[in-house]
């Protein structure tokens, strides 16, 4: 693929204004109140791992003491928001899909336990405590082990992020533009990019901080030169893909590669193509929103001035500690008495000097009260900045905490984090539906279908429900015409069915999948509690199962209520040997099918789809 090079320019000139646009990323709250976000997330890492910008004091000359607030936090509250694999579920929004979700549960399990969800999971939760958002760029990748295709999540660091921090978010965003170094191999690699024959990488690019390219504090002693490839995802003129000057004013979704704007005269571009899907392959999440600024508010800038405080309280009791150890002298002039005697005092513990009054030590006190008091005073700022309590951080309780102290602490801290569970769970519920499913659904196969579920039974319910739904069309359409059909012919006709559908194309399965609707009709994807309390829900269905059983003449089928149990709890509801009512359904199957036209036509589609299933379950208990 040729592009022109007045169309190559203009692209890289786009990506380059980006670049400059939003390179301190400043986010103005106020008319006289910003936020330079760049710098600000490069001092929270600093504080998390405890580096002073001048680690040594310039009045004693000693190195300076960190207290690990922010670490000690981090830490605390990355183990009280912990979601896993097992936190992702799937439940069906309308009584024909149960048996659909075991099936999908099954599938998006097995492949995010394929790529290590987990650690990836939990290295973002670290760090969207420290950096206050973390965001997750999601391909579709070939898997050189199983051969085929795969999905792989890519971290991206927010410093390699350019964005208007006034966004809401990436998929709102006017543009999104990431930096990321590649290797040359990679770069030649890349499907349908172009200009990579002669691409030459560069010495001393830091894959983190474009600030410190070509500092000289990036070692290139490794031999490995690295490319700066910059990815540019929204609004683009409509003349970069058609080459008309007419479509300059025009503006479509589009997507820009190019690489080399960190190295004089290597700035050229590898792609410039229409973004059909109008998707962005990114999502983030926030641990708190804060208003006006796309970027979220972490720990380590909830307690960012209280470490600065702490800091500062800390050094200087130990620094008068040391003093008062080693003891301040007054010196008589002229008596030849030196700093460096003094120094030795520790070890020969005396000075010689002609008169007892040459020198003579000034009394030292101790660290006051209130050093230690200010300490505890920024602990409990902090503790009510973050939640983490002392009974969350598994520290030992004070002898004098009261019963209802600790009841208190613990509902405080846990709705605390509560919601911020809650703000992941939505963003892995955003990242399930919009980048990870469509993946996982293109790709899946009959083959993988049968190993992942270990038998034919999941995809038996997928070929029933086929049937079912064809068999009350046709009885449908024979009751327009009058037709009463009996409950033997539909039988036949069902077995005819299944037999037919057996011959089918053998990936039908795949294709019933890609049909499901993840978000609005079939099978819903939650996480944890935030859209339903598992064992409430659990709870109040076995109420009602209890109710039903102990009234003979509900017409509700208890089998509903089991089979809605069984999935809500996540297990495999065609492993159980669901028992029905067999009377009941055996005198309403009959009434049910010889309905009149205009009985059926009053029908809605689930209740045609019940009703199927009712004729099943009928023919299976007889």
């Amino acid at each position: 693929m040729k592009i022109d090079i007045d169309i190559q320019q203009k692209a890289i000139g786009i990506v380059k204004r980006e670049k400059q646009e939003w390179e301190a990323a400043t986010a103005f709250i106020t008319d006289k109140v910003a936020f330079q976000m760049r710098n600000l997330i490069r001092q929270l890492r600093r504080n998390y791992w405890g580096i002073f910008e001048e680690p040594t004091d310039p009045q004693t000359g000693r190195k300076k003491i960190w207290a690990p607030l922010t670490e000690t936090l981090v830490e605390a509250v990355v183990k009280n928001i912990d979601l896993d694999t097992k936190d992702i579920n799937f439940r069906a929004k309308n009584p024909n899909a149960i048996s659909f979700t075991g099936l999908v549960r099954a599938i998006v399990k097995n492949f995010l336990d394929k790529i290590y969800f987990g650690e990836t999971l939990d290295e973002m939760e670290r760090q969207l405590a420290i950096d206050g958002t973390a965001v997750w760029k999601t391909l579709e990748v070939y898997d050189e082990e199983t051969k085929k295709k795969t999905l792989k999540i890519v971290p991206v660091d927010l410093l390699n992020v350019y964005i208007d921090p006034t966004s809401r978010s990436i998929q709102e965003a006017y543009r999104f533009t990431e930096r990321a170094l590649l290797g040359q191999d990679e770069v030649k690699s890349m499907d349908g990019w172009i200009n990579t024959e002669d691409i030459e990488g560069t010495f001393g690019l830091s894959r983190t901080d474009e600030s410190l390219s070509g500092t000289g504090q990036i070692s290139g002693d490794s031999g490995t030169k690295l490319v700066d490839v910059w990815e540019m995802w929204g609004k683009m003129p409509k003349s970069l893909i058609t080459g008309k000057k007419s479509d300059e004013a025009e503006e479509v979704e589009g997507h820009i590669v190019c690489s080399g704007l960190e190295s004089a005269g290597k700035e050229r571009v590898h792609l410039i193509e229409i973004n059909k899907d109008n998707k962005k392959p990114y999502e983030e999440a926030w641990y708190t929103r804060v208003s006006g600024r796309w970027y979220g508010k972490g720990i380590a800038e909830k307690v960012m001035m209280l470490q600065l405080y702490l800091n500062i309280i800390v050094n200087i009791r130990i620094n008068r500690s040391y003093v008062a150890q080693l003891g301040i002298f007054k010196i008589k002039e002229g008596r030849g008495i030196t700093p460096a005697m003094l120094s030795r005092l520790a070890a020969n513990g005396a000075i010689v000097v002609k008169e007892q009054d040459d020198i003579e030590q000034f009394v030292m006190k101790e660290a006051s009260e209130a050093s230690y008091r200010d300490e505890e005073g920024i602990q409990t700022w902090a503790e009510r900045l973050t939640s983490a309590f002392e009974v969350v951080t598994g520290e030992k309780m004070p002898a004098s905490t009261t019963a209802t102290a600790i009841a208190t602490q613990t509902r405080t801290a846990q709705s605390q984090f509560v919601l911020i569970k809650k703000g992941i769970g939505m963003f892995l519920q955003r990242w399930v539906k919009r980048h990870a499913l469509p993946i996982i659904m293109k790709n899946i196969k009959k083959e993988d279908i049968i190993r992942i579920t270990g038998d034919f039974e999941e995809l038996r319910d997928m070929d029933e429900r086929i049937v079912n739904e064809l068999l009350y069309r046709k009885i449908g359409e024979l009751n327009e015409r009058g037709v009463n059909v009996g409950i033997e012919e539909i039988e036949m006709e069902r077995q005819n069915m299944i037999e037919k559908l057996s011959k089918m194309d053998k990936d039908r399965y795949v294709k019933l999948i890609n049909d499901i609707d993840f978000t609005e009709y079939d099978v819903q994807v939650f996480v944890t509690n935030e859209e339903v309390d598992k064992g409430v829900l659990v709870k109040d269905l076995i109420s009602v199962l209890q109710t039903i059983v102990n009234v003979p003449q509900s017409n509700i089928d208890p089998a509903v209520i089991v089979r809605q149990i069984m999935d809500t709890m996540g297990l495999n509801v065609n492993q159980f040997q669901l028992k029905q009512a067999v009377g009941q359904l055996a005198g309403q199957a009959p009434q049910q099918i010889n309905q009149s036209p205009q009985q059926v036509n009053q029908q809605t589609p689930q209740q045609i789809v019940t009703g199927a299933n009712t004729i099943q379950q009928n023919a299976r208990v007889r």
